[in-house]
């Protein structure tokens, strides 16, 4: 009996060890998080803990938003100042906490039986069964911990790529905006010239009313552009995480970055959107997870529910000591349906997996396609129409100061450029979105899709209207 009694004791001591070697990492698993983004991403951020305050104070916050936004800096006040990235990355600590309850047993169970003031029983039954499935449980909860990471690691760069665009949208707005001021003062200068001219006899009342109509569609155009610019504004601050007085006061560059000399090529590019897409890596766990629940599955019904422990009888004055195990018989329910389920599982994320690979190669693709296109529309706009645009501004003021041309016909011209400007800085900000949208592409933070929006519509000139 006293052998039966130590090996008892040594089997009590193993399952308190491995319990004790099971536990919750005390940043929730923010390293290992913070190293998948960093390998994905040249930029460093402090991301947040979810048991401590944003990294971000609002001193720093201050600080920064006393110059222009720069886009480096708006990225990083996005990651270390809204708390939506720390909701993000809390579901990485419950995942910890998932991983290191799987290396948990059940606690034992008593057992007392008392038959008369003199006999009695008592039991102390460990869940055997837990212990032999454990490892396969930890390798289960391991794959699912690995897709957690991998997808909170995406959430955080699906919120840089959105603060990313929302800069874009916010900066190529203002410069619209700006633009659309600057043809509002140039007609209101042509409409005090032609309100003069009309008076002194030189121009007809019908120059002069369509000068007014002008004048009144781009002054309703500067109110839409200021509505959308708002806008625009407001999706960057919700990105940002700001309130109060520094949502309000905060401001964007005067324009947009100047178009590369020549685009990125990426000769590998379906390769490398396989090797590096979250959503890819991710999908790989699962079918990893599924294979081990579909072990799991197949073992559980013989083993999940052995149970041993010591035997204390008391009967006479005499004390037994032995032992007890308790097992269920899988007669009725051999677990076949849970098995097949199983399988069933597994086959769906394995087609989810391959899904997944064929997604991103095609995305990549499509991505490096739109990506070129941009840059070819945007860089043929800037080196063919805008000089052809300039040189013939510069011939019509050259006819409208040798008094060929009316104040009208140069406010036409005017318009015409405008128009072009305005196509311009919307194939510019076409661009600097495709090239947002190829990063996430290739790392997957993003569903591939573009989104790209215009200013408002400037009025087309009597002459335009004509062709």
């Amino acid at each position: 009996m006293k052998h039966n009694l130590v090996k008892t004791s040594l089997l009590v001591s193993i399952i308190l060890m491995l319990s004790a070697c099971s536990s919750v990492p005390k940043d929730s698993g923010l390293s290992d998080l913070v190293a998948i983004t960093d390998n994905l991403t040249d930029a460093r951020y402090q991301l947040p803990r979810i048991d401590q305050p944003m990294p971000m104070s609002h001193a720093e916050l201050g600080e920064l938003l006393k110059e222009p936004l720069a886009l480096d800096v708006a990225e990083r006040i996005s990651v270390e100042s809204n708390p939506i990235v720390k909701a993000n990355i809390a579901a990485v600590g419950i995942a910890e906490a998932d991983y290191a309850q799987a290396g948990r047993i059940e606690n034992p169970g008593l057992e007392y039986e008392r038959i008369s003031g003199q006999e009695y029983s008592a039991s102390l039954l460990f869940d055997i069964g837990g212990v032999l499935l454990m490892p396969l449980k930890r390798k289960m909860e391991a794959r699912r911990l690995e897709a957690a990471r991998y997808q909170a690691a995406k959430d955080v760069l699906s919120h840089v790529s959105d603060t990313r665009k929302a800069w874009i949208n916010a900066v190529a707005e203002k410069q619209q905006t700006e633009l659309v001021m600057r043809a509002v003062e140039a007609a209101e200068t042509s409409n005090n010239l032609t309100r003069q001219m009309t008076a002194l006899g030189h121009s007809n009342v019908i120059e002069a009313a369509k000068s007014e109509l002008v004048l009144s569609k781009l002054r309703e155009s500067l109110i839409r552009q200021r509505l959308i610019e708002q806008s625009a504004r407001e999706s960057l601050v919700r990105q940002l995480g700001l309130w109060g007085e520094p949502a309000r006061t905060f401001s964007v560059p005067d324009r947009l970055p100047s178009l590369p000399s020549e685009p990125i090529d990426f000769p590998a590019v379906e390769k490398e959107a396989v090797k590096s897409r979250l959503d890819v890596q991710m999908a790989k766990f699962n079918l990893e997870s599924m294979a081990k629940n579909l072990k799991l599955n197949q073992l559980n019904p013989f083993l999940s529910t052995i149970e041993l422990g010591p035997v204390l009888e008391v009967s006479d004055g005499e004390r037994e000591r032995g032992y007890e195990i308790e097992l269920r018989l899988p007669i009725f329910d051999a677990g076949g349906i849970k098995t097949r389920k199983a399988r069933i599982v597994f086959e769906q994320a394995k087609a989810q997996a391959e899904a997944s690979a064929i997604s991103a190669a095609s995305a990549a693709r499509q991505a490096l396609s739109t990506y070129q296109s941009t840059w070819d529309i945007a860089n043929h706009m800037q080196k063919e129409m805008l000089p052809l645009r300039n040189r013939i501004s510069d011939e019509q003021l050259l006819m409208y100061n040798g008094m060929l041309i009316s104040v009208f016909d140069l406010l036409n011209d005017l318009l015409s450029a405008t128009t072009l400007e305005a196509d311009f800085i919307n194939a510019l900000r076409d661009f600097w979105l495709a090239d947002a949208n190829l990063q996430n592409t290739l790392t997957g933070a993003s569903d591939g899709e573009m989104n790209f929006s215009g200013s408002a519509m400037m009025p087309a000139s009597d002459s335009d209207a004509e062709h």
